[in-house]
């Protein structure tokens, strides 16, 4: 590639990334967006109309490996609708300094609605939905309406009115035990499945539509700004890959930067994913999260470093992950199965990249490629138990 095709990449690449970033962060006319700490220590978005004025309570819990971040287009369209609406990080969770207990979700669901005040709606997703339950069956939680996205939990009696709403792909809350259910309202929707239930537009409507009935509101129309987002991810996207392209170019056109081929490709792509996937992951690295990042980079190079040496492939971890998800899916263990899509989703990217870095390059670059990707996923949303 001639030095002038390298440059007139590089400029469009950026121009493409900063238009992404852009609208990846457009937010709906009306609606503010800001941090905050519940109870002292409890990271939170809050999402309110720019409107003053009282308003009804909205309470989002995030589901295992997953944080506040992942509720962002309920948040959004609630607040369109009047509500103010808390998302919250749970312990072991996303920024939150808390370490993960089972008891301690419950325990911080309950401190922080007791902060905030009555709450109108309460909206669990996966493992939220089971908390938000089982506070409310100890009697500690009583919203007015219950709505469990994904998960199947148990109000007991005299709890709140529930409804259910999952995806029919849905392997942690499937169709048939749903419709099983008499003591809830149900709502099913097709070829959706447990990820998918954070972002689909039918379910974030149903949900608005449900929290106004409870207070008596009319729904708006569907937020529109979403769309803005998800074309700025695949702007962003677009022009990580070509920076990545340049640098790959650079790097190897250089012997003194030679060594620094895997970590600049690498940065440069997740230092761009966590610029325009903010608003639907929380990609932003958590300080307090470095220390795991690095661990659990180091644990996969000393690992690829081992497979190296017995002529193993770098895939055949991915291989084994992947192994282990459909072992959990076959035998129906929800915890086998959920930890190894989170496993299979990390090194699928890594091995991805690794594999384009050490193309006309090393096996140490797609080696250290691989490591740096996996330490940061894991890092980043691996459930915090110390």
């Amino acid at each position: 590639m001639s030095s002038r095709a390298l440059w007139c990449l590089a400029v469009l690449s950026a121009l493409l990334l900063v238009a992404g970033v852009v609208l990846s962060h457009r937010i709906e006319p009306g609606v503010v967006v800001r941090k905050v700490t519940l109870a002292g220590d409890t990271p939170a978005l809050r999402f309110a109309p720019a409107q003053s004025g009282p308003c009804p309570l909205a309470l989002l819990g995030h589901g295992a490996f997953c944080s506040k971040e992942m509720f962002f287009r309920y948040g959004e369209a609630l607040a369109l609708a009047g509500f103010e609406c808390i998302a919250v990080d749970f312990p072991g969770h996303g920024e939150s300094p808390q370490q993960f207990t089972l008891p301690g979700l419950v325990r911080s669901l309950e401190v922080n609605a007791r902060a905030l005040g009555p709450v109108d709606v309460y909206i669990g997703h996966s493992m939220g939905g089971y908390v938000g339950g089982e506070a409310a069956r100890q009697g500690r939680f009583r919203p007015r309406l219950l709505i469990a996205i994904g998960s199947l939990p148990q109000v007991g009696k005299g709890g709140p009115p529930l409804l259910l709403m999952a995806g029919t792909l849905d392997p942690f809350a499937p169709p048939a035990q749903i419709r099983a259910r008499s003591d809830a309202r149900i709502k099913l929707f097709s070829w959706c499945d447990h990820l998918l239930e954070l972002y689909d537009p039918r379910l974030v409507n149903a949900a608005v539509e449900a929290a106004c009935a409870t207070v008596g509101r009319t729904p708006p129309a569907p937020p529109f700004c979403w769309r803005w987002r998800l074309a700025g991810v695949a702007l962003g996207w677009l022009g990580a890959a070509g920076l990545a392209k340049v640098a790959l170019v650079l790097c190897r056109a250089s012997s003194g930067l030679a060594l620094l081929r895997a970590p600049l490709f690498s940065f440069i792509l997740l230092g761009a994913n966590a610029a325009v996937m903010g608003t639907w992951i929380g990609a932003i690295p958590h300080l307090q999260r470095l220390p795991w990042q690095i661990c659990a980079g180091a644990v996969v190079w000393l690992a690829l470093t081992g497979l190296a040496r017995l002529r193993i492939p770098r895939w055949s971890i991915l291989a084994l992950a992947s192994a282990v998800t459909v072992t959990g899916a076959t035998a129906h263990w929800p915890i086998t199965l959920l930890l190894g899509v989170f496993f299979v989703g990390a090194l699928l990217a890594g091995t991805i990249c690794g594999e384009i870095a050490a193309a006309r390059g090393s096996k140490r670059d797609g080696d250290l490629t691989l490591a740096i990707f996996a330490g940061y996923v894991v890092g980043q949303w691996m459930i915090r138990f110390v």
